[in-house]
Parts: structure tokens; sequence; C-alpha cells
């Protein structure tokens, strides 16, 4: 056991003082109610499921981008990876289309908007980035790494047979 002196005493003091002083209000950040807008809410994540849905929508082959839970995965990937800029024009189309009041509306309309939504994004004349581009990569991209999209929207095969190059095409699937 080691012997306690004066210089052992006033470094144990000094090390308990100085920690004394470091704030702990980083501990309790993640309960504090913040004021920046997430996409992972309730609201955000009712009107990404439906987009999505809309996007790639269930099939009788094929389930559909609400079923892979895309809208979850553009919500952390938009809160986590994008630069402020780009998740701010998203939030604020999304929010153009909460105050419209898209989600009280009929299937054939909200498809309707949807389809205004991508011609737009796809105009020639279109000057400005689209925030309905980066849903519709995102519903693309979380779709088909997804374990449904993989496994059911392309039809995976795990153990695929062996490579014939000279075989005529017949309108089969061709990621069969």
């Amino acid at each position: 056991m080691e012997k306690i002196n004066r210089r052992n005493a006033l470094g144990v003091v000094a090390r308990w003082s100085a920690a004394s002083f470091i704030p702990f209000s980083w501990l309790l950040e993640g309960c504090s109610e913040d004021s920046n807008p997430s996409l992972l809410n309730h609201e955000y994540q009712s009107l990404l499921a439906v987009i999505v849905e809309i996007i790639l929508p269930e099939t009788p082959t094929s389930p559909g981008a609400k079923e892979a839970n895309v809208q979850h995965f553009i919500g952390l990937i938009v809160e986590d990876c994008y630069e402020l800029e780009r998740k701010d024009r998203i939030i604020i189309g999304l929010n153009q289309l909460l105050r419209s009041g898209f989600l009280d509306l009929t299937a054939e309309k909200q498809y309707d908007i949807i389809a205004e939504l991508d011609e737009e994004a796809n105009s020639p004349t279109s000057t400005t980035p689209s925030y309905f581009k980066d849903i519709k990569s995102l519903t693309q991209w979380g779709y088909f790494s997804s374990k449904i999209g993989i496994m059911e929207g392309l039809r995976y095969n795990p153990i695929p047979g062996s490579y014939k190059g000279c075989v005529p095409y017949t309108n089969e699937i061709a990621w069969y």
C-alpha cells in the first residue's frame, strides 16, 4: 500500500477539482427538445411512406418500398449524411406537401402530385436542384439495398447456375 504524503494528496485534490469543472450538460443533450425538424418524426415518416410507395409500389410479384421501410432509410441518410443545405431543401419540399394537405388527398390525387413533381424535377428547363430527385434516388437506393428489395424485388438467386453466354434472349427477366 502506497504511503500518502502531501504531494500525493495535493495531486488527488487537483485531479478531482479539475474534473468538477467539466460541464456534463452534454450527457443530457439527447433528452432536450430540439427546434430543428427531423425526418425521423412521425409526420415526416408518414409522408415519406406514402411517397416511397408511389415511387416503388407493391406489385403482385414484389413488395413495395413502404414494406421495405425505405422511409426510415431516407430519414437516417438525410439526417446523418447530407449537408445542411441539401437537408433543408428536402425538409422545405416536404413541408410544402404537408401544408397543402397531401396526406388527406385521395390516392389518385397523391399520385398526380408525385407525377408532377417528377416531371418538374426531370424537366430540361429546370435550373434549381429538386428535393424530389433526392427522395427518388434515395428510395431506389434504399429499396434495392434492403433485404426485401434484393430477395423479392430483384428475385436474387444466391446460387446461380453456370454462365451460358450464347443462349438466345427470349424476354425473360434480365436479372435472373
